[in-house]
């Protein structure tokens, strides 16, 4: 593990941001009243993000492109332990995703859904409604995206004075399409979202707090989807790429 400044830390190649989530919040409110004409990024690696941006250096790029990375799961906070750089604390993006809704809520912040499939978002929306009277959503697309299509959306985007947008495509696919397109994208936030549209329709049923509080989420996701055997394959090589930096460390040292 790297400390590269006070507030950033890089775990595998990858950069992630020392924060809280109450800090998060606060950050992504100055991005949108930021007298600028950047697009903000954000990101949520967890462990299976970081193997892969270690397999891709391409991947590793865009996310540490991102001007905010939220260390999503509790490996990666407990990786950065091990590493005795530790991170403050998990910023799960589901969460933090809620938090920014409140905040839009609140602020008159218009936000955007993209991603997943009609069914889901509209389920979906229907529970953000409920959970966020008032809030103002400038509008939903779907994720299955050829390039007319993303064409024509970010034209329709653009034309929605959107500051929040909420992409959830699946990983790597919604990191790749913010770095392609987010330049053209008239927001101020864009925020990767992963399978939060599926959790907030109820297709997918979330770990309860103890399972999350003991980093067995993910246990918890593979009994639900038994097909994610390939991908849980990940996170045992997390562990040893971690263990294999930390002895390498002492070696240096």
């Amino acid at each position: 593990m790297i400390l590269l400044t006070d507030h950033k830390i890089e775990i595998l190649g990858v950069q992630i941001d020392q924060i809280k989530m109450e800090t998060a919040v606060k950050r992504v409110d100055k991005y949108i009243n930021a007298h600028d004409n950047k697009r903000y990024m954000i990101v949520t690696p967890n462990a299976e993000m970081i193997v892969m941006a270690y397999d891709n250096p391409g991947f590793a790029d865009i996310l540490n492109r991102a001007d905010l990375s939220v260390p999503d799961g509790a490996g990666v906070v407990l990786a950065s332990h091990i590493l005795t750089l530790p991170l403050e604390e998990r910023v799960a993006g589901f969460d933090l995703m809620g938090k920014l809704l409140k905040l839009a809520q609140e602020r008159d912040y218009r936000v955007f859904f993209l991603g997943g499939k009609d069914s889901v978002l509209e389920k979906a929306l229907s529970k953000i409604k409920n959970n966020f009277p008032g809030l103002k959503i400038a509008g939903s697309h779907h994720g299955y995206l050829d390039p007319a299509l993303t064409f024509w959306l970010i034209e329709e985007i653009n034309g929605l004075d959107v500051d929040i947008l909420f992409v959830g495509m699946g990983v790597p696919l919604q990191e790749r399409f913010l770095n392609d397109n987010l330049a053209n994208l008239k927001v101020k936030v864009a925020m990767t979202v992963g399978g939060s549209f599926d959790v907030l329709a109820d297709e997918v049923k979330r770990a309860p707090r103890w399972m999350q509080t003991l980093g067995l989420e993910w246990l918890f996701r593979l009994i639900q989807e038994p097909s994610r055997i390939g991908r849980m394959m990940a996170l045992p090589r997390f562990v040893l790429l971690v263990f294999k930096e930390y002895l390498l460390a002492k070696v240096r040292r």
